[in-house]
C-alpha cells in the first residue's frame, strides 16, 4: 500500500452562481475536498458557493466533525490547517492516559502526546448501505454500525503506549462525505446533470436523513489506493451514486452516497 497524501489537484470554472442555492454575489471558493482534510495539491471549484451556504455547511456539520471523527488523521497525516494571523498554533492531539491498561469509567484521560507519538490507530464508523439503495427508510438510523480501524503505518513515528478515547459526531463525517460526492459530481457533469432536490435539502439542512443518503457501498469494490482520497460514479438502478474512498491511501473508509437521479 502507498501511504500518500498526494491529491489529484483540479480547479473547476465557476458556475457563476452558488451550486448550493444559485445566488449569484458573495461568491467564494468552494473546496470540493475540506481545506482540513486537503493534503497535496487541491480540488475547487472557484466561486462555487456563497458565504452564506458555505458558513452552514461549516458550522453544521465540517467543523464538527473536523474537531471529532476526523481530528486524529488530520495531525497525525499533518493535514493543511487555516493560518490565524501568522503563527498556526501547535497541533493538538485528545488526550489519553499513559497508565490506565484497560478502558473504564474511571479513567482519566489527562496527559498529552504529540502527533508522532500518538497511537497511530484511527477509528471510523461505517454504516449499512443508504436507504434509498435498500428501499428500506433509515430515518435516525444510528445503531447499524461496525468500527473500522486504521493503522496509518507512518514512517519517522515512535508511537507510544498510551489509552486513547475517539469522538465520533453521528452524522456530520457522513454529511462531509455527501457534501463532498455532490460537490466533485456537480463539477464533473454540470449542474442540471443530476435531480438533486433531496441531496441539497439534506446538505442545507432542510431536512436530517443523512442515512438514507450515504452508507457502505452495496457492493464489494476493488478500487486504487495511489490517493488520499478519490471519487467515482456508479450507477444502482435508477439512481446514481458517488463512491468517496476517504484516507484511500491508508485503506481508510468508503462510502456510497445517492447522488439522484438522471435528468
Amino acid at each position: 500500500m502507498q501511504r500518500s497524501i498526494e491529491m489529484v489537484p483540479k480547479k473547476y470554472p465557476s458556475f457563476g452562481k452558488c451550486i448550493f442555492c444559485g445566488a449569484t454575489e458573495n461568491l467564494t471558493t468552494e473546496h470540493i475536498v475540506p481545506e482540513g482534510l486537503t493534503g497535496k495539491g487541491e480540488m475547487v471549484i472557484e466561486n462555487g458557493s456563497c458565504r452564506r451556504c458555505n458558513n452552514y455547511a461549516n458550522e453544521a456539520y465540517e467543523q464538527p466533525a473536523l474537531k471529532a471523527d476526523f481530528l486524529p488523521v488530520r495531525h497525525m497525516l499533518q493535514l493543511r490547517r487555516k493560518r490565524r494571523g501568522r503563527k498556526t498554533s501547535p497541533r493538538k492531539m485528545p488526550p489519553v492516559s499513559l497508565t490506565a491498561v484497560a478502558p473504564g469509567p474511571d479513567v482519566v484521560l489527562d496527559q498529552e502526546l504529540p502527533p508522532e507519538n500518538y497511537p497511530p490507530l484511527c477509528e471510523f464508523i461505517c454504516h449499512e448501505p443508504a436507504g434509498l439503495l435498500l428501499g428500506v427508510d433509515r430515518s435516525g438510523d444510528k445503531r447499524t454500525f461496525r468500527a473500522l480501524y486504521v493503522h496509518l503505518g507512518l514512517p519517522g513515528t515512535r508511537p507510544q503506549s498510551a489509552l486513547t478515547r475517539h469522538t465520533h459526531v453521528m452524522g456530520a463525517p457522513e454529511k462531509v462525505a455527501a457534501k463532498m460526492a455532490y460537490c466533485w459530481a456537480v463539477a464533473e457533469k454540470g449542474l442540471g446533470a443530476f435531480d438533486t432536490t433531496d441531496l441539497l435539502d439534506l446538505l442545507c439542512g432542510r431536512r436530517d436523513d443523512v442515512f438514507n443518503f450515504v452508507g457502505s457501498p452495496v457492493e464489494p469494490e476493488r478500487l486504487a489506493k495511489l490517493h488520499l482520497h478519490k471519487f467515482y460514479f456508479r450507477k444502482r438502478g435508477d439512481f446514481v451514486t458517488v463512491l468517496v474512498h476517504l484516507f484511500a491511501s491508508f485503506d481508510g473508509p468508503l462510502y456510497e452516497i445517492v447522488k439522484g437521479r438522471e435528468r
